[in-house]
């Protein structure tokens, strides 16, 4: 049983360096990349970050007058292709 206790503490030990050095990271990150990080943070979490009045107005007006897109044609004579 002691080999087990020992090699747990290592585990939990790792697990501490990890998060220190994913704090260390996110001290690192600009003042312009904290809130993307934020939100992929939220979505690895299974956590959904709320969503602003102002998008929803958007998402609903878009439903109403969907676009008629793009044609696959234009995009590749776009790119050249």
């Amino acid at each position: 049983m002691g080999a087990t206790r020992g090699s747990l503490c290592w585990r939990r030990l790792g697990v501490l360096a990890d998060r220190q050095q994913f704090y260390d990271l996110g001290d690192q990150l600009p003042a312009s990349e904290v809130l993307a990080a934020e939100r992929y943070l939220e979505f690895l979490t299974g956590r959904e970050a709320p969503v602003e009045a102002q998008m929803l107005e958007r998402i609903d007006a878009g439903r109403v007058r969907p676009s008629s897109g793009i044609a696959h044609e234009d995009v590749l004579k776009e790119f050249g292709l």
